[in-house]
């Protein structure tokens, strides 16, 4: 019965938030490895302001749409409830194009987004939910009419003009100083709590260091990632072959999935980004059920070494092959189900210092089935990842799960003790998850019996409602016959 798996499902997560010793919120330590990080652009996420809505066609994909800072605190729970800890908000300055590239000025924000006061309300709320905000920073590619192409003592940093953006020298000694400058000195005006840094093509690896090592200087935490590679100290490092592995893992059933043992706690671990296409558009091309594959794929990504980042809309399958597709207006009419099943495993993994940075051992990996292991000194879980087109199993010996232990699954709800040889067989339905965390063997368990008795009662107390109904009904319907 579905409503009593529904039930003992909700006892046995309650139970991971009892057991595991870790704190709850792993926003206390300050290190990018406890976080996960959500993607947008401000003027596609939801338009709270109408007045600054200069201009705007939301039937226009090149044209601003309306979204603005307000709006994004305005869906701030949205995504904190799907766990993600850092909301990466694209470039804020003035600008000619909604998703903040062509930038005029970067001391001045973007009308269309909001104000000063606007800005600072976002940064202080997000704080108190502990969310941090990041903020896109390009090295290079503005409008050509930036406040840089006007001053003509700055006439020798540019390169070149080319489709109505400017192209800066990123070796001139002063347009390095005055891009460490400004971001610096933005970083000091807004409490930021991270840079992504983007458009490196030209800007030598020492001044990106020489950037990365002076905005941290400002504030810790204060996160640098970048979606390029790049041989500079960036907190976490992007694969562009890892990105397209994992998408062709999960697009899908019955792939190759080397993708889920290459990664380690220093990867970005994505199916796509805003400058790529997204994974439903390919899930669609293999005529797979969306809602399915992202299950999958970012179910897989919250119990990997690493750090996952997830694109707006995803959780709604946003499909999308170029910007004018996959820049949508974010709709909030999700699937619910997607959406709880993102939250539970985001908060396994937010609970779990084994989950984040934990030790990884791989146990099986062959054409979409993986099992691992993630372990620390104080608990263990086994993932299993059944991105087959059939159901799976194996059989795991006591060795690598211990003596008198048993494994309790976190999404099916099953509890699986040794067999006679010792052994811990775990069967999967196919397109599966799931999460079984490894405890002291406890015989019965309770939370289960009291789940089963609380369903059981529930439905007898249905039936005797649903009886006494249709005995009123009667006594009714034959009151009428007599009258």
């Amino acid at each position: 019965m579905k409503f009593t798996k529904w039930i003992i499902s909700g006892l046995l997560m309650s139970s991971l938030c009892l057991t595991t010793t870790q704190v709850s919120n792993a926003e206390t330590n300050n290190s990018i490895h406890n976080e996960s990080i959500y993607d947008l652009y401000v003027d596609r996420y939801f338009n709270k302001l109408g007045t600054n809505d200069y201009d705007v066609n939301p039937k226009d994909p090149n044209a601003f749409a309306g979204g603005d800072f307000l709006g994004v605190l305005e869906k701030m729970t949205h995504i904190s409830d799907m766990g993600f800890t850092i909301i990466s908000i694209g470039p804020v300055f003035a600008t000619e194009s909604y998703e903040g590239k062509r930038i005029l000025n970067f001391d001045e924000l973007e009308k269309h987004f909001g104000t000063t006061e606007e800005f600072n309300q976002l940064l202080d709320k997000s704080h108190e939910k502990d969310l941090k905000i990041m903020v896109e920073f390009p090295l290079n590619n503005y409008s050509e009419n930036h406040i840089w192409a006007s001053d003509n003592e700055k006439s020798d940093w540019i390169l070149s003009k080319e489709d109505a953006q400017i192209q800066l020298d990123l070796t001139n000694p002063d347009v390095q100083q005055a891009l460490i400058d400004t971001i610096v000195n933005f970083a000091e005006t807004y409490k930021i709590d991270g840079i992504k840094l983007s458009e490196l093509e030209g800007a030598p690896t020492s001044f990106i260091n020489e950037l990365i090592a002076a905005v941290k200087e400002v504030r810790d935490p204060m996160y640098v990632i970048a979606l390029e590679e790049s041989e500079a100290d960036f907190d976490l490092d992007y694969s562009e072959q890892l990105m397209q592995d994992f998408r062709d893992t999960f697009k899908n059933t019955d792939q190759p999935s080397q993708s889920v043992s290459s990664t380690s706690e220093d990867n970005l671990l994505m199916v796509d980004h805003l400058l790529t296409e997204r994974i439903t558009y390919y899930s669609a091309l293999e005529n797979m059920f969306p809602p399915t594959r992202i299950k999958m794929a970012i179910g897989t990504l919250l119990t990997l070494p690493g750090v996952p980042y997830m694109t707006y809309g995803t959780e709604i399958a946003m499909n999308g092959q170029n910007p004018q597709d996959s820049h949508q207006i974010m709709n909030f009419r999700v699937d619910e189900e997607v959406i709880e099943f993102l939250k539970d495993m985001a908060s396994i993994r937010t609970k779990s210092e084994a989950m984040r940075t934990g030790k990884m051992e791989l146990l099986e990996n062959k054409d979409g089935y993986a099992v691992y292991k993630r372990s620390s000194d104080e608990e263990t879980f086994i993932v299993v990842v059944n991105n087959t087109s059939e159901t799976k199993r194996i059989d795991i010996s006591s060795e690598e799960i211990g003596e008198d232990k048993e494994l309790r699954g976190l999404f099916e709800s099953d509890i699986v003790r040794p067999t006679d040889d010792g052994s811990y067989r775990l069967v999967l339905d196919r397109e599966i998850v799931e999460v079984y965390q490894v405890k002291d063997e406890t015989g019965l368990n309770g939370a289960y019996i009291a789940a089963m008795a609380i369903a059981y009662l529930l439905f007898m107390l249905f039936l005797v409602i649903v009886w006494r109904k249709g005995k009123q009904r009667r006594v009714d319907e034959e009151k009428k016959k007599i009258n």
